[in-house]
């Protein structure tokens, strides 16, 4: 009977571990996804604006819930827009050409730089690449350090369902680092930001207040 019994348990375990890697690497069983079929919009007095050159795969929403997150890719590019969404730097060029949206953002140059990147050098030859953020006082706000222990209040490790990195011969789920835009613009900015998505149109909607 015993034997059974381990025998039913190791062909459980044979069928099961397999198939949770294999979940695992779609992110069933992360709260968060990646944005890689959506166009990011930024609302302004009910009206949608294209969000570019904000990528969309380097962003990621939670996947439900009331108080939606929103999330950029730590080594990402295109996070200094959000910032200069949360201050209002840009103007809105109206447009027709996408029946879903009303016209696009002009991101103005005239603004402090709110990423910046920073060498720490450990030796002559070794270094990790640090990434600032700053406000519009220019002080820092977060640095974001990939050689750390994870900082689970301001940064979440994502994986991009479905997608693949080589490295040699193996293969591994994407997963990257990801900032908590919502959290670290509450927090440091006194911006609110609210996250709207219609899957109908694939379109993710922000507005910073």
């Amino acid at each position: 009977m015993r034997v059974r019994i381990f025998i039913f348990i190791l062909i459980i375990g044979i069928i099961c571990v397999p198939a949770y890697f294999i979940m695992s690497s779609f992110g069933l069983f992360q709260n968060e996804k990646v944005l890689l079929h959506y166009k990011l919009a930024i609302e302004v007095k009910d009206k949608k604006y294209d969000a570019w050159p904000l990528i969309s795969s380097y962003t990621a929403i939670d996947k439900k819930g009331d108080n939606r997150q929103l999330y950029y890719q730590a080594e990402g590019s295109g996070i200094e827009y959000l910032f200069q969404l949360a201050y209002g730097q840009y103007e809105l060029r109206p447009s027709k050409e996408n029946p879903f949206l009303d016209g696009g953002v002009h991101y103005t140059m005239d603004h402090p730089e709110y990423v910046r990147e920073e060498k720490q050098y450990e030796n002559a030859n070794d270094y990790t690449e640090l990434t600032h953020y700053y406000n519009q006082q220019e002080q820092i706000i977060y640095t974001y350090n990939p050689k750390a222990k994870l900082d689970k209040t301001y940064v979440r490790s994502i994986i991009t369902a479905g997608m693949t990195r080589t490295t040699g011969r193996s293969s591994r789920a994407v997963k990257d680092d990801y900032i908590n835009i919502s959290k670290l613009f509450k927090d440091k900015l006194g911006v609110n930001v609210k996250v709207d998505v219609d899957e109908d149109n694939k379109i993710v909607t922000l507005s910073m207040t």
